[in-house]
């Protein structure tokens, strides 16, 4: 009789969204410790906001044509991210090919229903493990719907609500 042994199968860990700042050995830890400090909250919290932010990120280069809804808790993490602005232009540089613009909502600005019920789907569609408690709370809009705003291809034209850029002037003027 002849025993065959086969070995147990073995599941790999969940990716980690942190692998996609593996370029930039120790921004994410940078990135967390400046949410921790800003919002006096616990290295694991800021920790956490982070990863739910580069879960985000990579929902929205994943759906260019779609309104992906941001959370509060994790548009914190998106704010520290923007703040560190050669970090986020590189990586925007290689996640989107050009820079991914915040465009804060007008007034009165929120997400459709219908926005808000495609978020959890496009999220853990990245692969990346959602952490719920971060998308429970209302949905909003961070930048308009039409995506040419989004990362702002030189084709696209129209308003974006941003103020137009500061003209510098020369000292003698």
């Amino acid at each position: 009789m002849t025993l065959t042994v086969e070995p147990a199968a073995q599941t790999a860990p969940p990716r980690s969204p942190r692998g996609l700042l593996d370029y930039a050995p120790g921004l994410f830890d940078k990135l967390a410790a400046y949410v921790a400090k800003d919002l006096a909250v616990t290295l694991p919290y800021a920790e956490q906001v982070m990863e739910q932010t580069l879960i985000w990120l990579q929902a929205c280069a994943d759906n260019p044509a779609q309104r992906v809804g941001m959370s509060e808790a994790v548009d914190h993490g998106w704010h520290a991210f923007l703040l560190h602005s050669q970090e986020y232009t590189a990586f925007c540089d290689r996640m989107f090919g050009r820079y991914l613009h915040h465009v804060p909502p007008t007034p009165g600005q929120s997400m459709t229903a219908e926005e808000i019920d495609a978020t959890l789907p496009a999220l853990r569609a990245t692969g990346y493990a959602v952490d719920e408690e971060f998308w429970n709370g209302p949905g909003y809009g961070c930048c308009p719907p039409d995506p040419c705003v989004r990362a702002v291809p030189a084709k696209c034209g129209g308003d974006t609500g941003a103020p137009p850029p500061a003209v510098s002037r020369p000292a003698d003027a």
